[in-house]
């Protein structure tokens, strides 16, 4: 059972009565603020202007996501609180707990298998580490991989884990080359579900299918996925997977969640203790304490992915992520999808004509675009910028990211600007 470090050491009967009785009305998980003028749940149309208050043509929701007018105001009752009663040991409001059942409920998880870690790859070295990959546990994953993640392989094989990296065919991966690759010393597949770097999406249900036949375990970064396409952990079979939420979750900066299947929590090594993961501790050193050991007494919880969780979690970002998460909740994923399919499906089209080699496959359900050109920063950058159109440019390729705030009147403006100088 995973339980607050305060209400852990209470029942120990370590906190004095006086601070355990404030302990449990600080504790008790309240629910996130919801003003009065919020739209009623499933009736948001797209596209949401309101709830965003930028300049501009924002297209660069794979890049970070613009937070909205209901998470700030979320985000500000929870400093509030803090200003307001600074001598308080226990957020006013439990927005971890909040932010972990909405995001478990966004997935098809259980709560208990998501663990809130500080980033995306600090949840892919936890899992790395877990399960001890190094000399006989290697790795299978593909150059559309995070940037990061491939060089912690990199150096892993350095050190002798078997490393293989996956060539590309016509700017996708052939799973029959994958099924090849997974060996008796392959422990992990590893990958991107959406790449950051061309938008190519996974099949990952057919990735699990193959990977967990030949006896590896799946990781998915899923941050350019997570609140942008549907994702069904229990579908696809998925054993680990980690996003941040400044991207399409439209939260903040400093906390991901990390998702641990539950029947794979037995078979991970503990990498590291954090008091989240602690169920009991009783100390012995210190008057009117009980007798034992001078190191104290205590138990590991070993049931929950809490195990992974060792600082305190960033509760502002938390309390950002529950308000988040429930307007995400609001639209619907499928809604969101479905707003943006024309908008892509004409970017598709139209950059082709215009001198843009595609490298993300026509048929992907990717919520971004990756187009490859040569010189399209120095090309395009002034007068993107004089139009007040944000994109993600590179030296030589563009990644267009539309979200719930844009119509096609913004594809207009972009498909202006991009071909003016064809």
């Amino acid at each position: 059972m995973d339980v607050s470090r305060r209400r852990m050491l209470q029942s120990a009967g370590v906190l004095p009565i006086a601070a355990a009785m404030g302990a449990a009305v600080s504790a008790a998980p309240l629910a996130t603020v919801r003003s009065d003028t919020l739209e009623p749940r499933r009736r948001i149309a797209l596209p949401d202007r309101g709830n965003f208050t930028f300049d501009g043509i924002h297209l660069n929701a794979a890049y970070t996501h613009p937070i909205g007018i209901r998470a700030n105001a979320a985000t500000e009752n929870y400093v509030r609180s803090r200003m307001r009663e600074p001598g308080r040991n226990w957020p006013v409001t439990n927005s971890r707990d909040a932010a972990v059942a909405s995001f478990a409920k966004l997935i098809n998880a259980l709560p208990s298998e998501v663990a809130v870690v500080p980033s995306t790859l600090e949840g892919e070295n936890l899992i790395a580490a877990a399960l001890g990959l190094g000399r006989g546990a290697g790795v299978v994953t593909d150059p559309y991989h995070y940037d990061a993640a491939l060089v912690m392989y990199g150096e892993m094989h350095k050190a002798g884990m078997l490393l293989t990296v996956l060539t590309p065919r016509d700017h996708s991966i052939d799973y029959a080359e994958l099924e090849a690759a997974i060996t008796a010393g392959t422990k992990l597949v590893a990958l991107s579900l959406v790449s950051s770097e061309t938008g190519h999406m996974h099949d990952l249900k057919t990735v699990c299918e193959i990977a967990h036949r030949k006896g590896a375990l799946v990781y998915a970064d899923i941050i350019q996925a997570a609140g942008a396409v549907p994702i069904d952990v229990k579908a696809s079979g998925v054993d680990f997977c980690c996003t941040g939420m400044y991207k399409w979750l439209m939260g903040e900066f400093g906390a991901a969640f990390l998702y641990v299947r539950g029947d794979r929590l037995a078979a991970l090594k503990r990498v590291q203790v954090g008091w989240r993961g602690m169920t009991k501790f009783v100390r012995h050193a210190l008057p009117y304490d009980p007798p034992g050991p001078v190191g104290g007494d205590w138990l590991l919880g070993t049931d929950t992915a809490s195990i992974f969780e060792v600082s305190t979690p960033n509760w502002s970002a938390l309390a950002t992520a529950t308000e988040s998460l429930a307007y995400i909740d609001d639209i619907g994923i499928d809604a969101i999808v479905r707003h943006r399919a024309p908008m892509i499906d004409r970017l598709q089209r139209e950059l082709p004509k215009a001198g843009f080699q595609p490298l993300t496959p026509r048929d992907s359900r990717s919520p971004a675009l990756v187009f490859a050109r040569e010189g399209t920063r120095a090309r395009f950058r002034e007068s993107l910028m004089r139009e007040k159109i944000y994109t993600t440019l590179y030296p030589n390729k563009i990644r267009i990211s539309p979200s719930v705030y844009n119509d096609m009147a913004d594809i207009d403006v972009l498909l202006r600007v991009l071909t003016a100088r064809a």
